[in-house]
């Protein structure tokens, strides 16, 4: 990567970090294009030059988010209750960072895109595939209705969560639905460790 690139990126991080800050505390409707290149310190231009709307960008925060956990989930090396756990924590911490004001835009913005579906699919099938191949799934697993029915309950979750405003909290004692409920059917083999 180039100098020019370097600083093309850095302006694109400042960007999407002001972004972030001021929507998380005063909500999109809220805030301007204005307001974001102020607090990160570059001219309104440079926000055109990466996003065509204010709402783009809320696209832009949470998928760096879920990048971040699909490259952890990549490289952890575990059975698959373990890893479906840890990406169910992931996943919680990264929509409580995000807070209530993105998450409710990001949710929006993705009822007309089916991008964040199709990616989520892709990394939750992916690790189911690769639990099929190391037999600890039984092998008449649909792994397609699996994906949406992980996916359904962390959406759900989701939901719920902006729907109390934030006062729906996403520990364990509070919700109680974790990888070991969801894959209890359709695990190979019932160890000590689940």
């Amino acid at each position: 990567m180039g100098i020019r690139d370097e600083k093309a990126l850095q302006t694109k991080n400042k960007i999407i970090e002001a972004a972030r800050s001021l929507i998380k505390e005063k909500g999109i409707d809220n805030v301007s294009v204005d307001d974001i290149t102020k607090l990160a310190g570059v001219a309104k231009g440079s926000y055109y030059v990466y996003f065509k709307k204010k709402e783009d960008i809320v696209g832009e925060i949470g998928c760096m988010e879920f990048r971040y956990i699909n490259d952890e989930i990549n490289s952890v090396d575990s059975d698959i209750v373990s890893k479906l756990d840890y990406y169910f924590k992931r996943y919680k911490e990264s929509v409580t960072l995000l807070g209530i004001e993105i998450s409710k835009c990001w949710l929006q913005n993705n009822l007309n895109c089916r991008c964040k579906l199709e990616y989520d699919y892709n990394t939750i099938s992916n690790m189911l595939k690769n639990s099929l191949n190391k037999n600890e799934l039984k092998k008449d697993v649909d792994i397609s209705l699996l994906s949406y029915k992980i996916i359904s309950t962390l959406y759900g979750l989701m939901l719920i969560w902006i729907m109390s405003d934030g006062q729906l909290k996403f520990d364990d004692e509070n919700i109680g639905i974790g990888a070991k409920e969801l894959l209890l059917p359709y695990l190979e083999v019932c160890d000590e460790r689940i």
